[in-house]
């Protein structure tokens, strides 16, 4: 295949965690790729694998990000404003109608042939989720993230109704890998710094995502011909609980592993206390525990992901054990400071 017939990607969001490992493996696959990219994003690994960058925004109107997708035929939308504390006007911005206006460009350059939405598992709430699929309802709560990524779906699956758009949307857990910026340095800043307790037992289940598993799902949501219109839950395919997460990671760095545990319940009873006073004082840093906190401290969080196995042909490439001794790795070469013997 000539560079010419191959096939070209339009990414958002590639100089992040899920963004740079998708870009890594259309490029592997030999596809050309497109990334929009702000003027502060860092760039140089993307430049470094010969992606061609583009200056620009979701925030952009339509019109300015038509040019951007000129012989595109494949578009993966994966960038978001992800926060647990973030304004909802803010948040409305950049997911909701960013999601808009890159809909509204990828329909309007006339070569789109899919258009990949990343959403999140976030849409079904805060309540104890035990292995459910597609067809779980998506619940609305208070928190802001959730209400976005409900409101995001909502949008393209109207684009497919309404303008034939060939979408689909992948649901991924908390996801962690090389590069990550959010889960795992938040968890090893807590354990180093001597801050880090279970909320409960600490037994409670939950499925991840490796971000090269989600990588792999994302390509196959672009490649099959029967995804079209369909959502998809991605994860690693297993179940761990939050005390197993912290042993591999206390194996892997040396760190001590926690004792400390706090009653879930006492810390679910003063979520609302907490977040009302910040609210009051309009502080832009989160409380310390928050509903979206504890959701991802303690509660049951099981997916299953049969259907993305059956329609996309998806099978994780390693269970969550390996792949994040595979990611801790990483941080041991690239993130020393977040290790004991870098203090």
């Amino acid at each position: 295949m000539s560079d010419n017939d191959s096939p070209r990607a339009f990414v958002t969001g590639a100089t992040g965690m899920i963004g740079s490992h998708l870009v890594r493996r259309l490029l592997d696959e030999g596809w050309r790729v497109r990334a929009l990219v702000r003027p502060t994003s860092d760039t140089d690994l993307l430049r470094e694998w010969g992606v061609e960058c583009v200056e620009g925004d979701v925030t952009d109107p339509a019109g300015a990000l038509t040019p951007h997708l000129e012989d595109v035929q494949y578009v993966f939308h994966c960038a978001a404003l992800v926060s647990d504390w973030a304004r909802l006007e803010d948040m409305v911005r950049v997911n909701v109608e960013g999601t808009r206006h890159l809909a509204d460009a990828a329909i309007a350059t006339g070569s789109l042939k899919r258009f990949v939405y990343l959403s999140s598992m976030v849409v079904f709430g805060m309540h104890p989720q035990h292995d459910l699929d597609e067809t779980a309802p998506l619940i609305l709560t208070s928190d802001n993230y959730n209400i976005t990524k409900i409101r995001s779906e909502e949008l393209v699956q109207q684009f497919i109704r309404e303008r034939g758009l060939p979408a689909v949307i992948l649901r991924p857990p908390y996801v962690y890998g090389p590069r990550d910026r959010q889960v795992l340095p938040r968890i090893l800043s807590n354990i180093k710094a001597g801050r880090f307790k279970f909320l409960g037992a600490g037994r409670q289940p939950i499925s991840l995502v490796y971000v090269g598993n989600l990588a792999q799902a994302m390509f196959l949501a672009a490649t099959r011909p029967d995804a079209v219109g369909e959502v998809f839950l991605v994860t690693n395919g297993d179940v761990v609980t939050r005390e197993r997460i912290l042993e591999i990671i206390c194996e892997e760095t040396g760190y001590p592993m926690p004792t400390a545990h706090v009653p879930a319940w006492l810390v679910r009873m003063l979520c609302p206390i907490l977040e009302g006073l910040h609210s009051l004082r309009r502080t832009q840093e989160p409380p310390l525990v928050n509903k979206a906190r504890v959701k991802f401290m303690a509660t049951p969080l099981t997916y299953s992901i049969d259907k993305a196995r059956r329609v996309l042909g998806y099978e994780p490439e390693g269970g969550t054990e390996e792949t994040l001794r595979r990611t801790l790795a990483w941080f041991r070469e690239h993130r020393p400071s977040l290790l004991p013997d870098a203090s």
